[in-house]
């Protein structure tokens, strides 16, 4: 290998896919090349471990040790680096990376996940607001992306994300998991189909049931000493406006706070509006967008709204979302699942889920199922994450070997992500505004309200940080 360029492991593996002789062939150079990595990183009861994907994973929390798990489980995958700022996160994680792998590093720092030579795949799975950074940069490092949703916390970081996978040719899945659920599939087949006669309205919800105290209302904390076991708070704002520290704004609550996500709208609605846009259209953007609501009955202190409604006008049909945080009464499948879409059509309706989907004839139905042909609700058997997880990791793995887009590629979830930062925009504007779709822009509506929202979705990075 003296005097040549080193193959491109990932690209090996794409080629490898293609002929089963390639990957005869191929290993011979990669083993060569690489000798000294596989000794040193992966256990030598390994099968093919040219064939083997190594991850780093870049936060740990809920979602971070689940798709941690998830990878964990597959013999073709291995974790060799985990990251995350919260050190009982980190140790979580690294222990779980362990078991699989006695060598996995662990690091506070994720830009040396990214610099390691040897990770393929980069997951990321951190709070919304450093998805942009993390993604771009493993991007421009020739890792394959696996990114939660929301695509970032702007329209503008969506917009740079599609960039850095695009300028990369980054094979780029989201974490939008319910594209992958086979009855997921099966429902937008139904609407693509016609089934439902033309449909005029879709309604997506999600809502809960917390006590009026919700999260509480914990001090916040000035003394860095009071805070230390946390992690460095500092480094955790990153590029948003610093505040004091305050328990309720790290680990799993950042949700309900602006400064980095984006509320239910953005934690839920995406997951409802990606399956919405697979069914009706992704290149059919929304051509108004109202939202109105506030905190009414919580009285903790999250600054997103407690109550939410938003409208959004579409060429042939209005999308709605509701969510309130504080009754959980609606038109769930299961009593127990509260998070859905509606599908109204001419013909009849459709329920959608994950528990399931139901058809539901209208007053004019003029097609009527036979019996057994769409499955109900109460046909599933599994409705456990796996059934999701596991079909969507399958399709980021197939597509890292191939090449291919993946199902929930960058631009899709960058299309749905766009939708829910348009309602908050609106909300927090609070006026009903046209979006221009060509140039990702507000540009009707109330003249102080177009530029409080353009302003909203193009947050500037502060602290020195830079997207991209």
């Amino acid at each position: 290998m003296a005097g040549k360029k080193e193959v491109s492991r990932r690209a090996f593996m794409r080629d490898a896919a293609k002929t089963a002789a390639g990957i005869t062939a191929g290993a011979a150079v990669v083993k060569t090349a690489r000798a000294d990595v596989y000794k040193s990183i992966l256990p030598s009861s390994v099968l093919g471990a040219n064939e083997m994907i190594r991850t780093g994973h870049i936060g740990l929390g809920v979602m971070g040790s689940g798709n941690l798990k998830y990878n964990m489980q597959r013999p073709d995958v291995m974790p060799i680096a985990v990251c995350d700022l919260h050190p009982r996160n980190r140790g979580k994680g690294h222990a779980m990376a362990q078991a699989k792998n006695p060598q996995a590093t662990v690091h506070e720092n994720y830009k040396e996940v990214i610099d390691n030579p040897d990770v393929d795949a980069v997951i990321c799975s951190t709070t919304d607001h450093w998805h942009a950074m993390v993604s771009i940069a493993a991007c421009d490092a020739g890792k394959a992306v696996y990114c939660e949703k929301p695509l970032g916390t702007t329209v503008k970081e969506g917009q740079a994300m599609v960039a850095a996978a695009q300028r990369n040719n980054t094979v780029f899945q989201c974490g939008t998991i319910q594209r992958s659920g086979e009855h997921f599939k099966e429902a937008i087949e139904i609407v693509k189909s016609g089934t439902l006669g033309q449909i005029g309205h879709v309604h997506t919800f999600s809502i809960d049931m917390l006590a009026p105290t919700g999260i509480g209302n914990p001090p916040d904390v000035t003394d860095p000493e009071k805070w230390k076991s946390y992690g460095p708070w500092e480094t955790y704002q990153g590029w948003v406006e610093h505040k004091p520290f305050n328990v309720n704004r790290w680990l799993y609550n950042f949700r309900w706070f602006y400064d980095y996500a984006g509320g239910k709208l953005t934690d839920w609605g995406v997951h409802l509006v990606d399956i919405v846009l697979s069914a009706m259209g992704e290149d059919k953007p929304p051509k108004t967008v109202s939202a109105s609501g506030g905190k009414f009955i919580i009285t903790d202190n999250r600054t997103t709204p407690d109550t939410i409604n938003v409208s959004w006008e579409f060429d042939s049909y209005l999308l709605t979302f509701t969510n309130r945080v504080w009754n959980s009464y609606g038109d769930q499948i299961a009593p127990a699942d509260n998070h859905g879409i509606i599908f109204y059509g001419t013909k009849g309706s459709l329920k959608l889920s994950r528990a399931g989907y139901k058809l539901i004839p209208g007053a004019n139905q003029q097609y009527v199922p036979e019996p057994g042909e769409y499955e109900s609700a109460e046909a599933r058997e599994n409705n456990s994450a796996s059934v999701l997880y596991e079909p969507h990791l399958e399709n980021f793995i197939t597509c890292i070997r191939s090449g291919e887009k993946p199902i929930s590629h960058v631009a899709s979830c960058h299309n749905s992500s766009t939708v829910c930062h348009l309602g908050n925009a609106a909300y927090l504007a609070g006026a009903k505004l046209t979006w221009d779709a060509a140039t990702e822009q507000f540009t009707g509506g109330p003249a102080d309200a177009v530029k409080q929202a353009n302003e909203w979705i193009a947050r500037p990075y502060l602290n020195g940080y830079t997207l991209g």
